[in-house]
Parts: structure tokens; C-alpha cells; sequence
């Protein structure tokens, strides 16, 4: 993806917490988990912070308004799968200690080694009339006002947010030999080896509401094939159409 029309600036966060569960959108029964969260999770975090209702914000979230980049800080993690109980929660008469009405679900989490933290790096551009929304939110997040919460993934697994940086100076890299962050498939031309430790996940990019029979849904109208470095260093070989940022490192960046 392109970056939003009249940006001018970066802002550069930090996302943490010891346990995460992003559910891939294919799994049911046993659910697995990416290894980053989707460009969708991280729209609600922000959706969050900002305070605006559930299904409210897909619009001023859209991708030629909001354009995230998203690098995994490094590999300080595990995956560990959990059975955990589902307590049916249709009827307030159903107590929650009766076990026949309990579902049992495998979940894949992520989860800190040791006394570490998971982290990822994100990167927000706003267009250029969304100037305001840009600026509260950098104001929130420098004071730490997580308006209703966040988390990663499910509300149990608390999340913290930290400023790092904004770049005023935003260069557009029409082909690059490097990359710092998850990158589309479709702008990777090649790689300079295999000495990388690689995935590739199908992942949930964009959401807008949807109408049918006078009933609102939640409709996932972008997906894409993402690579991830999942040690987090610098992917060398040949990437179209990335931008670079005005830091020491000369980091760049593909906007999801």
C-alpha cells in the first residue's frame, strides 16, 4: 500500500505485553495465533485510545487515510498452546460453575521469555486532513491515556503503548535493498539469501460495516500475504515501493 496523501509525519510506537493471542481468521476449534498484530487489531487499539465505539471507527481507519507499518522488535517469544473453558454466557439462569455447559478450546499464545516483554514496533501516518486525529492521539499516548483499555488480542492480556519518536522527513523508495518492518509479498522481488528465519502469514487488513436485511456487519474487505522476520532484524534483497524514515539507521518501511 501507498502512504496516505499529504502526509508529513511518522509517529513511531511501541506495543508490549507478556501474553498475546491474535486469532487467525481461518482457525476454529484450536486457535492459532500471529506472530504480529494484524493492521485490523491495531486499528482497534487506536479506535480505543481515541474512545470511539465499537464498528465506528473503520472509516477514518481506512487505509487511504491511515496507512501502519508493523516490525516485530525482536524475538523474545514462545508459542505455547493452552485448553482453556469457555463458560456459555446465552442465559444469565446458566450459573458459570456448570460444566456441561463449559466448551473446552485450544489457543495458541504468545508469550515473553522469561522476564521479558513481547514487542512490536508501529509506525502511524495519517493523511494530511486528519491532521487532528494524528495529534490526539500523539497526545494521548505521550500521557498515557489508553482512554478504554488496551490489550493484544483479548482483554485479558493487558497491553502498553509507548512514544518513541515522530519523523517529519518521509522518504518514498520506489525499490529498495532492504526492509525493516512486515512487508506485503507482492513487493518483494527477491531475497539476497535464505539465512533468514521467515514466515509468511495471510492476514485480515481492512474492515468496513456492511448492511444486509437492516442488520449491521462487520465485513473484512482487505487481505494480504505478509512477511515477517521473526529474529526482527533488517531483510536484505530487492522490495517496491517502501519509504524511509530520517533516523540514524535510515529504516524503511512498507505500509501494510
Amino acid at each position: 500500500m501507498d502512504i496516505p496523501l499529504n502526509t508529513d509525519q511518522v509517529l513511531e510506537v511501541k506495543l508490549s505485553g507478556k501474553f498475546a493471542h491474535f486469532r487467525k481468521f481461518y482457525t476454529n476449534a484450536s486457535s492459532l495465533t500471529y506472530t504480529i498484530p494484524p493492521r485490523t487489531t491495531i486499528c482497534g487499539i487506536l479506535a480505543s485510545i481515541l474512545q470511539i465505539p465499537r464498528d465506528e471507527y473503520y472509516d477514518l481507519m481506512s487505509s487511504d487515510k491511515l496507512g501502519i507499518a508493523i516490525s516485530l522488535k525482536n524475538n523474545n517469544y514462545l508459542k505455547i498452546f493452552q485448553t482453556l473453558n469457555y463458560a456459555a454466557d446465552k442465559s444469565k439462569k446458566t450459573p458459570i460453575n456448570d460444566l456441561s455447559v463449559h466448551k473446552q478450546c485450544r489457543l495458541e499464545l504468545l508469550k515473553a521469555q522469561g522476564d521479558k516483554n513481547l514487542e512490536w514496533l508501529i509506525f502511524l501516518c495519517f493523511n494530511g486532513k486528519q491532521e487532528n486525529s494524528f495529534l490526539i492521539l500523539k497526545d494521548k499516548i505521550q500521557k498515557r491515556d489508553f482512554g478504554y483499555g488496551i490489550s493484544l488480542g483479548q482483554k485479558q492480556f493487558l497491553a502498553n503503548l509507548e512514544y518513541i519518536n515522530t519523523y517529519a522527513n518521509i522518504q518514498f523508495i520506489p525499490e529498495s535493498n532492504y526492509i525493516d518492518s512486515a512487508i506485503n509479498m507482492e513487493q518483494i522481488k527477491n531475497l539476497d539469501n535464505e539465512n533468514y528465519d521467515l514466515i509468511m502469514e495471510r492476514m485480515p487488513l481492512e474492515q468496513r460495516l456492511e448492511t444486509r436485511n437492516k442488520k449491521s456487519y462487520r465485513q473484512t474487505v482487505r487481505f494480504g500475504n505478509i512477511m515477517v522476520n521473526t529474529n526482527g532484524n533488517r531483510i536484505i534483497g530487492s522490495f517496491n515501493n517502501v519509504y524511509e524514515l530520517d533516523d540514524e539507521n535510515k529504516r524503511r518501511i512498507a505500509i501494510l
